[in-house]
Formats: structure tokens, sequence, C-alpha cells
């Protein structure tokens, strides 16, 4: 279904699977952060003002991408929602849609939901960009060994625990991986919006050959 973001704008945004998938087209999975979990798509953080979880989809939807994206019920437990998730694409590539045309964007607990589904696929080709959502201690916790090519992208002044190191050295299967910290100074609100610092970055990431 085609989902509308504004007024008068039509992006290409499914909030499920197509039941014919195009096998030329990338489809992006993006994963939102906890703040929008059961809310209307622009909740407003009192330290980092509204999150647009619209205009992201409608970013990525601009630049080509099949999005497919949905708000999640408040309090959803990310386990339950990464098996979701990866039977999704499992299916998507059991129509044979190549997994180099897939992509997962995590945000903050998106982010951590994306790398249980990393962890759980071991799909080689398929990439990731994940968002400030690496958090300190998860990886030993939940026994996370990433797989694929993983971008991990946070900003200095985040207020987290954001330590994709710990995740990379556990992951011997990662096919590529790579570490951007922006200097930005939004902390975590570097996330609430398409910020060039990063939305740039993830392009260059995924559209990598």
């Amino acid at each position: 279904m085609l989902v509308l973001l504004t007024g008068t704008v039509f992006a290409e945004v499914l909030q499920a699977l197509p039941d014919s998938p195009d096998l030329t087209r990338h489809y992006l999975f993006y994963l939102h952060g906890r703040i929008v979990e059961g809310s209307n798509g622009r909740p407003i953080s009192s330290d980092y003002g509204p999150y647009e979880y619209y205009k992201i989809l409608e970013a990525f939807s601009d630049e080509g991408f099949i999005v497919i994206s949905e708000i999640r019920p408040k309090n959803s437990d990310p386990q339950s929602y990464s098996k979701k998730i990866k039977v999704w694409i499992a299916h998507l590539i059991g129509k044979d849609v190549p997994p180099k045309n897939i992509s997962i964007v995590g945000a903050s607990k998106g982010g951590n939901i994306a790398a249980r589904i990393s962890s759980a696929l071991q799909e080689p080709d398929i990439r990731y960009v994940i968002l400030a959502g690496l958090f300190a201690g998860s990886e030993s916790e939940l026994g996370l060994k990433l797989s694929g090519r993983v971008l991990s992208l946070h900003d200095s002044s985040d207020r987290f625990p954001i330590s994709p190191e710990d995740y990379f050295i556990k992951s011997p299967k990662l096919q590529a991986k790579k570490i951007i910290i922006t200097s930005t100074g939004l902390g975590h609100g570097l996330l609430y919006k398409p910020h060039k610092e990063w939305f740039s970055e993830a392009l260059s990431w995924i559209n990598l050959k």
C-alpha cells in the first residue's frame, strides 16, 4: 500500500510485505526508536524535540527505496519483534529478492532489534545501519554475533553507552563493518530527523557495490 506522508506528497512506504515483490528494487526496513512506539509518528522529547518518523521514511523513499516500516505497539518486546522482521526478510529472500537488495536501518531500540536480526539471520549480503543502538553490554547479555555488512553510527555526545567495538570483536562472520562517530552535539537527538550527518552516510553504506 502507499502511505500518505504529507498533505501533498505520496511516498512508497509499506507497512507490510508486498504480495509480489519487485526483484529489481531495493527494500529498506526502518526500525524506529522507543519513543515512537504507540505514538502518532511524531512524539516529542523534552530533550530532543519531535521525532520525525514520517520525514525519515519519506527521505528514504525519495532515494528510490521501497521502505517497509510500521509503528510498533508501546513496550514492544525486542526479541519478539526481531523474529517478526526476520520472517519477513526470509519471505522476501524466498521470493527471490537478492539479499544485497535488502537493508535494515535501526535507531536506538530499533538498532537493538536490528542487531538481533543480524545475529539470527547470518546472511552475509544484507546491509545494516545501526544508529545509536549497539548498547554496551547487550552483546554479552544476548550472545549476539552480528552478520552481514554493518555500519554503526552515533554522536560523540550521546548520553547512552554505545560500544560497537564489543559487538564487532565477537562477530567473526561479519562481511564488512564500519564505525562512524559524529560530533554534532545533538546527542541521541541525532537520529530524530534525517540529519545529513547520518543520512548521507547511511545511503553511502547501503549503496556500496
